[in-house]
């Protein structure tokens, strides 16, 4: 069952099972929808636990679910948001996005020398740095979890499932940041609708330990997510610096590094972006000429080509790496919320509906 398929029925399932006399969800509200849903074609009740169900009776539960929900949503509006937050939707995601975005732009502005821009450009090493020791040691824990599945049993699809999305420590982090936000729901649930808050605290105890590898793998996506906006926010700063501010871009000499060595090291550092762009780096005699301490090009070095290597370099190595790796995360994200196996809970759970309806209670 789909992740928001699932989601819904057992926030009905937990409500319908704690709130016996109906005083959060009348019974007969729950009666008309099975009758309503089910019609003349009752769902197949002798699956086993632990099974697969079928498409119809995954369509029965669902279309169940949606419209109790709907019912409920009157009576208490914030359903929709304990589903929501169950889901990881949560201000942890949008924080972390801006914040990745302000620190980007925040690094851009901590490389002024001489009042200008530091063709060197240190902000941007320093992430290049890190993230290429983050892809480094993906790659080494890609390597651990594909030597781990290639010896766990072909017929174990709960092993492979575990292997699959690795916890790290941010995605337990998130996961129990999910359990307080919902917590944070039900305290207010119990104030005000006390007799939906049992039904929501077995829903949240049941979904969070269900749906921890899909934290895991959100918990990743938003890192990569957040990587990437940090790049971004280096590159917008920079070019605010270079377009706006008209910062002149020149670089500081000193002990070993003479011209010669500066271009060899801007080589290296922009090269590939500078073989894209056509945009040349300048030799021994260019880069003597913007030196910081040259008494007549002293600080006056165009900005624009600089700021347009950094922008390449950034979007080669940070921002196009971390974009591919997000679309891997959101596909791994799609095929676990594809493949959720149901609580075997679900299959009495059915069966008991459908009884109900038939004996006419």
């Amino acid at each position: 069952m789909q992740e928001r398929a699932l989601r819904k029925v057992l926030l009905i399932q937990a409500i319908e099972e704690t709130d016996r006399d109906g005083e959060a969800l009348p019974l007969a509200e729950r009666a008309e929808a099975t009758r309503t849903v089910m019609g003349n074609n009752p769902p197949n009740v002798e699956t086993q636990a632990g099974a697969p169900l079928s498409s119809a009776t995954e369509w029965f539960l669902v279309r169940r679910a949606d419209v109790l929900i709907d019912a409920l949503r009157g009576r208490s509006p914030g359903i929709d948001h304990v589903l929501a937050v169950a889901g990881g939707a949560t201000s942890l995601d949008r924080g972390l996005l801006i914040a990745g975005f302000v620190l980007g732009a925040a690094l851009a502005f901590f490389d002024f020398s001489h009042g200008g821009i530091n063709i060197f450009a240190a902000p941007l090493v320093v992430l290049l740095t890190w993230n290429l020791l983050v892809y480094v040691f993906i790659g080494i824990r890609s390597s651990k979890v594909r030597i781990e599945s290639t010896a766990a049993s072909a017929a174990n699809s709960e092993a492979l499932r575990e292997s699959f999305v690795q916890p790290s420590g941010f995605g337990r982090f998130y996961a129990r940041w999910v359990r307080r936000q919902i917590e944070h729901l039900l305290g207010h649930s119990t104030r005000f609708n006390a007799p939906l808050a049992p039904g929501l605290r077995r829903f949240a105890g049941e979904w969070l330990d269900l749906a921890q590898p899909l934290f895991f793998a959100r918990a990743r996506r938003l890192l990569h997510l957040s990587a990437v906006l940090a790049a971004l926010g280096l590159v917008t700063a920079y070019y605010f610096r270079g377009f706006v501010l008209r910062s002149a871009a020149g670089w500081e000499g000193g002990g070993a590094i003479g011209p010669e060595t500066a271009h060899a090291l801007l080589t290296v550092l922009y090269g590939p972006a500078s073989l894209l762009s056509g945009i040349s780096i300048p030799g021994a005699d260019g880069m003597a000429a913007l030196r910081w301490s040259a008494p007549s090009l002293s600080g006056v070095g165009e900005p624009a080509m600089w700021v347009h290597l950094i922008a390449l370099t950034a979007g080669l190595y940070i921002i196009l790496p971390r974009l591919i790796l997000t679309a891997l995360s959101a596909l791994r994200l799609w095929r676990l919320s594809r493949r959720l196996v149901q609580p075997p809970a679900i299959v009495s759970y059915l069966q008991t509906l459908v009884a109900t309806a038939r004996s006419g209670a």
